[in-house]
């Protein structure tokens, strides 16, 4: 009869075990997770408004849902279609490119060139890694168009990367700029921060 009981010196090695570490270590991560998924969405977002879902899912070797598998003999109009698609995820790439490039820069002429040829090339984007740089440029309207773009982006921002460097740079704007309504907006976006 007792033998089928376990003692309570067994249950309370059996509640030592390190399977009660793995539940803390469990939550510990879904509460990092939770900021990571944020994060991801927000990228996954961005992603979806500027429309580059397929270009993503066709670097990862995914096609879209709504392509459908290309017949065996195509038509000359879906040659044209595909050279267009094939062309707008060429400037889409390139774009993420030139981005990618102001990000990384590493110097102040580096991020210059970046920004100029960036801009020349797609305008002006709507992602705050990207615009948070545009302080270092020389144009005070390159800089001015950014400040406007970044007083739309920020409040609607989860956070703003490298906050530090640019309220920097910012104080840097709002004393040396030649433009008085520059030095306002710099001021303003300074304070939003």
């Amino acid at each position: 009869m007792g033998e089928d009981r376990l003692s309570w010196r067994e249950i309370d090695k059996l509640r030592d075990r390190p399977g009660g570490r793995r539940k803390k270590e469990r939550q510990d991560f879904f509460q990092e997770s939770t900021t990571r998924y944020q994060r991801y969405k927000a990228e996954l977002e961005k992603l979806f408004d500027q429309g580059m879902t397929d270009e993503l899912l066709r670097k990862l070797g995914k096609s879209s849902p709504a392509e459908k598998p290309a017949p065996v003999s195509p038509e000359p109009q879906e040659k044209k279609n595909r050279k267009v698609k094939t062309e707008a995820v060429n400037r889409a790439t390139s774009r993420l490119k030139l981005m990618r490039a102001v990000i990384d820069a590493s110097t102040v002429e580096g991020v210059r060139q970046a920004i100029d040829e960036l801009v020349s090339s797609f305008g002006i984007p709507d992602d705050l890694d990207v615009l948070v740089r545009f302080p270092e440029h020389d144009d005070e309207r390159l800089i001015r168009q950014a400040i406007e773009k970044l007083l739309d982006l920020i409040p609607r921002a989860a956070s703003v990367p490298k906050k530090a460097s640019l309220k920097v740079r910012l104080r840097i704007i709002s004393q040396t700029a030649k433009d008085s309504a520059l030095r306002s907006l710099a001021d303003k976006l300074a304070a939003m921060l």
